[in-house]
């Protein structure tokens, strides 16, 4: 860490001194933090990987999330923050009929639009674009217990991007996406139990203006639920999560952020409706935890998805 290297010998011990009474040991820690990627863990939720029947399909994401607090390397909250977000994403997906090596083949694209700090008196909580994603390449499979599928992503800088500025609504950098994921329906029967997961790599490339490459991640999203009939309604309720894993080194940033490497966990309640045939509602909401190297906040999502 750059703390602890900085502390080493008198020189360094007079430097550490130094930045510690100019910029106070929250900036410190700060500067350590290393970049993350573009994918907002906990977006899959319950049956996250399951196949969808051929057709277009609308599925509007609004993400309401607090980032509270800045934790260090060693999971110790440095820093509190306090702010209040929104991003809105429309997700369009296609299904075809098509079939690769036993596949189905879809595509999908992502328009995402955020905001800054709700909270924040500074005028910067306008909406902007943020960064589109494109996923040419979606494969879907089915057998009589579960559903399974495999996604390559790309996903654009698009959004506005300055380094340091408190307008950015993206995230600078280019990356790249590798899903796999799968839904197991205890005895086969999908209108009942479902336990899902999806892992996804994000191979991220460098960042235009400051010279940082940040690391690879891993995210993966999961989700035990049970579905009921209400009325002429289709209810599933369960609980689902994510953790989040840096595993590759940043590369390019300031001293320390290839020393130590983010990891987030969250958890919480989900629930969706059939609110008439094609048109569906679902709400979760995510309380994170175990927090290293990382801002440590809480998710609530509410989505609307319509089959055409």
């Amino acid at each position: 860490m750059l703390l602890r290297s900085l502390r080493r010998g008198a020189s360094g011990q007079l430097l550490f001194l130094f930045l510690l009474v100019c910029v106070g040991p929250e900036a410190l820690a700060q500067m350590q933090t290393p970049v993350t990627g573009h994918y907002p863990p906990g977006q899959s939720g319950l049956r996250g990987a399951s196949t969808p029947d051929p057709g277009f399909a609308y599925t509007n994401f609004s993400r309401f999330f607090t980032n509270l607090q800045l934790v260090g390397a060693s999971g110790t909250p440095v820093q509190d923050i306090d702010e209040l977000r929104y991003a809105n994403i429309s997700m369009f997906t296609w299904t075809t009929d098509w079939e690769f090596l036993g596949f189905r083949y879809g595509a999908l694209a992502g328009i995402p639009f955020a905001t800054g700090d709700l909270s924040s008196p500074a005028g910067e909580s306008g909406f902007g674009l943020g960064d589109i994603l494109l996923t040419p390449i979606s494969l879907y499979g089915k057998s009589t217990s579960f559903d399974y599928q495999l996604q390559f992503t790309v996903w654009t800088p698009s959004g506005r991007f300055s380094p340091g500025s408190a307008s950015n609504r993206g995230t600078g950098f280019w990356a790249l996406v590798y899903s796999l994921g799968g839904v197991y329906y205890p005895g086969g029967d999908r209108a009942a139990w479902s336990i899902s997961a999806v892992a996804r790599i994000e191979q991220n490339f460098e960042q235009r203006g400051s010279g940082i490459k940040p690391g690879a991640d891993l995210v993966v999203d999961w989700g035990a639920g049970r579905m009921f009939r209400v009325a002429d309604h289709q209810l599933d309720v369960g609980l689902s999560g994510f953790g989040v894993w840096q595993i590759t080194a940043q590369e390019g940033g300031p001293p320390g952020t290839d020393d130590d490497r983010y990891r987030l966990f969250g958890v919480g309640p989900e629930a969706s409706l059939s609110l008439f045939d094609p048109l569906t509602l679902r709400v979760r909401a995510h309380w994170e935890f175990a927090a290293h190297d990382i801002v440590r906040g809480n998710n609530l999502w509410i989505i609307f998805n319509y089959r055409f």
